[in-house]
């Protein structure tokens, strides 16, 4: 890895959440940590990179459209690409805070190769 971001200049790497979210059982049904009844609090995921930087809403992450956020019982998938001058910065070691904590939530992550120019 040390070879690959010496001769670098330039990375690219995207990651794919695959979602399944069930139907609410009535629509006023809201979810939460504290269990049902509260209001779900949707966080968007942080990802660490190699070096330790912190990619959050407001970095070098572009979020492509989130469509995880649609509950009908179908699969949905939320896309994030990272591209970055520093390659020292990529591959993303570590996803914090993924949107799974909703009951009858399946997530599978696909994580894609890095792309060192």
């Amino acid at each position: 890895m040390k070879f690959l971001h010496l001769l670098s200049t330039e990375a690219s790497q995207d990651i794919t959440f695959h979602c399944l979210s069930d139907l609410p059982v009535s629509p006023t049904d809201t979810y939460s940590d504290n269990g049902p009844g509260q209001e779900y609090q949707d966080r968007p995921p942080r990802f660490r990179g190699w070096n330790g930087q912190m990619f959050e809403a407001d970095t070098l992450l572009e979020p492509l459209p989130d469509e995880c956020k649609i509950q009908d019982g179908s699969w949905h998938q939320s896309r994030f690409f990272f591209h970055t001058q520093d390659s020292y910065e990529l591959p993303i070691v570590e996803i914090q805070e993924p949107p799974s904590s909703q009951p009858n939530h399946l997530l599978h992550f696909e994580v894609g190769p890095v792309c060192f120019l």
